[in-house]
């Protein structure tokens, strides 16, 4: 065969070979192109999927304890009833905490007594919102969830009891990274403070799983980075401006607010 013949055969298969490869090339483009389409549209179903859960949820509607805010909280006056809230227009406080979190103890322990006696006075209300953050940090038993799913249960069907529940529940917490208390431990715990045994059977049905976990959402969008967290009129207070474990020092910083 001539050499011209071998250039030409050698210059057509080449140029077979780039016409393959930008059809390889093309087929590459158009099915990332359909993936990232796919996958965009799936992560807007989910993001409006998750606005809707919020908004059917977080807004007092079915699905929500009765007693709760659209915010998530849980409000609680001078008479010491979720829900019962007082209209002489009192500081309103709001504190987020993880029943698993152990900093939220220390503020429970330091604090809830100095908070207790100012809002039995009437000069603060507070709105407590159980979220749940550490899930991941109880073997896989969701106890975060669980433990704030019975929180909204008393909320909604033994509202009297629910501070002493919370109270209750710092008292006997597990340590972060174990199991945490089973349902049954958790009724238990509940029954001791005066909920009825019917109510705290209910526990494990789970019913308010999805507000807590819309509740959580809300907190993340209100700002909400870790727990425990004290906002008061909506805004949070830094812990850097206010210690949330000092002596005293919450209670005094209320004080000074009510008296404006």
């Amino acid at each position: 065969m001539a050499s011209s013949d071998k250039a030409a055969q050698a210059r057509a298969k080449a140029k077979a070979n780039v016409k393959a490869q930008e059809r390889r090339t093309t087929l590459i483009i158009v099915t990332g192109i359909v993936v990232a389409i796919a996958v965009f549209g799936g992560l807007v179903a989910f993001i409006l999927s998750q606005n809707s859960s919020l908004d059917e949820i977080g807004s007092g509607a079915e699905g929500s304890p009765a007693n709760s805010l659209p915010s998530g909280g849980i409000p609680v006056g001078s008479s010491g009833v979720a829900g019962e809230i007082d209209d002489n227009d009192p500081v309103v406080v709001d504190l987020y905490f993880d029943f698993m979190c152990p900093y939220c103890n220390f503020f429970e322990q330091i604090n809830a007594a100095d908070m207790d006696e100012l809002r039995e006075a009437g000069d603060i209300q507070v709105n407590y919102h159980p979220i749940a953050i550490l899930d991941a940090y109880s073997n896989g038993t969701n106890y975060s969830t669980r433990s704030a799913n019975a929180a909204a249960v008393i909320a909604d069907q033994a509202p009297e009891y629910f501070v002493p529940f919370v109270s209750a529940m710092f008292a006997n917490q597990p340590e972060e990274g174990s199991d945490g208390l089973s349902d049954d431990e958790i009724a238990q715990i509940a029954v001791n403070v005066g909920v009825p045994s019917d109510v705290a059977d209910t526990f494990s049905n789970y019913e308010f799983r999805a507000w807590v976990a819309a509740a959580t959402d809300q907190s993340s969008i209100d700002g909400v980075s870790g727990t425990p967290t004290m906002a008061v009129g909506g805004e949070i207070v830094n812990q850097e401006d206010v210690s949330y474990f000092g002596e005293g020092t919450v209670r005094a910083y209320l004080e000074e607010l009510a008296a404006q």
